[in-house]
């Protein structure tokens, strides 16, 4: 019975004690770390993302599409931190919070670049989103005709 009470103890220790899950950006490790969407390596850190669910699970895209198509695809979107870096510095940024510019040379052909500071003719994460997502469903529509 005095074991019975000591195992009880030390659950109920362990349940106060709040464990934190690290939800910040990690630095990508280029030419290493593999795209989770496409599967290609990382080769470029100016337009790397980043995903982070809620568990703590990390996950690296190299091109905003990738991260977009990928989280589209789960199940557990809800808390998902979602990080872009910026064009400029590849400072990781809140990928909700940036301003898109189209038409950039980006690795996966999505044509995004992000930044942190305000530019003109910039587009915010949900038009990226959409746009991206439309795309995506004009090229699987396409596909099935073709087939």
């Amino acid at each position: 019975m005095k074991n019975l009470f000591k195992l009880l103890a030390v659950c109920l220790l362990f349940l106060g004690c709040e464990s934190k899950i690290d939800m910040s950006a990690k630095e990508v490790k280029l030419d290493r770390d593999v795209c989770a969407y496409c599967k290609m390596v990382i080769s470029s850190a100016n337009y790397a993302a980043q995903i982070v669910l809620k568990d703590g699970r990390r996950y690296f895209f190299d091109d905003i599409g990738c991260a977009i198509l990928w989280l589209n695809m789960q199940d557990a979107q809800d808390g998902a931190y979602i990080y872009v870096a910026d064009f400029k510095s590849a400072e990781w940024i809140d990928a909700k919070r940036a301003y898109y510019l189209s038409g950039a040379n980006s690795p996966m052909r999505f044509g995004f670049a992000a930044y942190k500071e305000f530019q003109k003719d910039s587009l915010n994460f949900l038009e990226v989103k959409k746009i991206i997502l439309e795309k995506e469903n004009e090229t699987r529509h396409m596909a099935h005709h073709t087939h």
